[in-house]
């Protein structure tokens, strides 16, 4: 069974390009329509990662990574293409995906990884 991905962003050109590449690499994505409605999703169904997009307002931002964290360990991404390095301190990583998608693939797999070896499941 393919991983769960929970990909959230307020840019949905971004958004789609970014659920393409993490399909193509063999993920299973889900999105919710707006950024608040990500909660809903998120206890509708299993995630194994959740990615959220430097387009996601801050507060809003903050919320749903706080949410995440009061209902699961998760590993929360946070993901974005500026020359600067934006910081989120509450993502377990922050990526930069401008250029290139290996960085964030190599990411979301070290940290199911990670999860998967605290939780004493094989990964």
């Amino acid at each position: 069974m393919p991983r769960r991905i929970l990909s959230i962003s307020s840019n949905i050109g971004l958004l789609l390009t970014r659920n393409d590449l993490l399909a193509v690499a063999g993920y299973s994505v889900a999105s919710p329509r707006r950024p608040e409605d990500a909660p809903t999703l998120f206890g509708a169904e299993h995630f194994d990662a959740v990615l959220i997009g430097d387009s996601v307002p801050p507060r809003v931002r903050k919320e749903l990574i706080e949410y995440f964290r009061r209902h699961s360990d998760v590993p929360v991404l946070y993901v974005y293409a500026d020359l600067r390095r934006p910081d989120e301190p509450l993502a377990d990583e922050c990526v930069d995906v401008s250029g290139d998608p290996q960085p964030l693939l190599r990411a979301i797999e070290h940290h199911i990884k990670h999860r998967g070896q605290r939780d004493g499941k094989a990964a």
